[in-house]
């Protein structure tokens, strides 16, 4: 017994040794914190990114709204222009051309007709919908009213197609109407108006007679209360022989009623000699104005027939020009 008690303490000094061996080692060994590091600096780069991208979306929004600003500052300034535009418009009261009242009257005429057939079309579904709910089936009188419906349907498709062709030619016309215009404001600003002392009503006739009398047919016609153009096909005489030539003219008319039932009157004539072979011969303006009084006396002669004069052999003689209103 004596020999095994010194055994006992050895072994708790070993225990002991061994245990603050362990605490030394585990004390020295610091725990590894890589991964959270590294994901710390990947959340860094993310909201690095993030912010970069935020101020690109920023600056974005900041172009886009200038250019929303711009286009809205444009927009204002086209509907003042065209404001304008339609207010001169309706000042110089020129009215509607005849064109455009008879396509304006087909497009009223096809509304109501439209109209009436979806009117017509609405009572055939509700007599088809209660053929349905009393269950007689497909009948001798419900198959006429699907017919009908059908033919219906297929006459208002078509009118619907006649009516958009119906108002793209009335744009169109207006379009025509502007230009044409437009150009005789440019043609007329040089010629010189004569005063006839009679209505407006009454000097168009005479000028449609007097052109009828020489040949002439109207190519395009625009009146209004206060104004009217006419407009000729143009006329062609071939040369008779080498010795004489060969002309074509066509004339521009302006008739503009005046106060005291009086008309200012300008006739522009586009005249042009010819050689047999079809060359143009260049003329003077005195010549052309010769051929423009001419009409213009022929016009006189029919609101005011000379009294007991003998016919006149060969054409008239020039008139004596009259200064009137432009």
């Amino acid at each position: 017994m004596t020999l095994e008690q010194p055994a006992i303490p050895s072994l708790h000094k070993n225990l002991i040794r061994i245990s603050l061996a362990s605490f030394v080692l585990l004390a020295g060994c610091p725990p590894d914190n890589t991964p959270l590091i590294e994901e710390n600096e990947q959340l860094k780069e993310r909201i690095v990114k993030q912010e970069s991208m935020m101020t690109t979306l920023q600056e974005g929004n900041r172009v886009l709204q200038e250019q929303i600003d711009r286009l809205n500052q444009e927009l204002r300034a086209n509907e003042d222009k065209f404001g304008k535009q339609l207010e001169l418009a309706q000042q110089t009261g020129q009215g509607l051309s005849t064109e455009k009242q008879n396509l304006l009257q087909q497009v009223t005429a096809i509304t109501n007709k439209n109209r009436k057939l979806q009117a017509e079309a609405k009572k055939l579904r509700k007599q088809f919908e209660l053929a349905q709910q009393t269950g007689q089936g497909l009948s001798t009188e419900k198959q006429e009213l699907i017919q009908q419906l059908t033919a219906l349907t297929q006459e208002n498709q078509k009118l619907h197609a006649d009516g958009q062709k119906f108002k793209n030619d009335a744009q169109w016309l207006r379009t025509l109407r502007d230009r044409f215009r437009q150009s005789l404001q440019a043609n007329n600003q040089t010629v010189k108006a004569q005063t006839i002392f009679h209505k407006m009503p009454d000097v168009t006739k005479a000028a449609l007679q007097a052109l009828a009398n020489n040949g002439y047919t109207l190519m395009a016609k625009m009146e209004t209360d206060q104004k009217t153009v006419f407009i000729t096909e143009r006329k062609t005489s071939p040369s008779p022989s080498i010795e004489l030539p060969g002309y074509r003219n066509q004339y521009l008319m302006e008739f503009e009623a005046q106060p005291d039932n009086q008309t200012a009157l300008k006739v522009k004539a586009e005249y042009e000699e010819m050689t047999p072979g079809g060359t143009i011969i260049q003329i003077g303006e005195d010549e052309v104005a010769i051929i423009e009084r001419r009409l213009i006396q022929a016009i006189r002669q029919i609101l005011d027939p000379p009294e007991q004069e003998a016919p006149a052999k060969g054409p008239p003689a020039p008139p004596k020009d009259d200064t009137g209103a432009s």
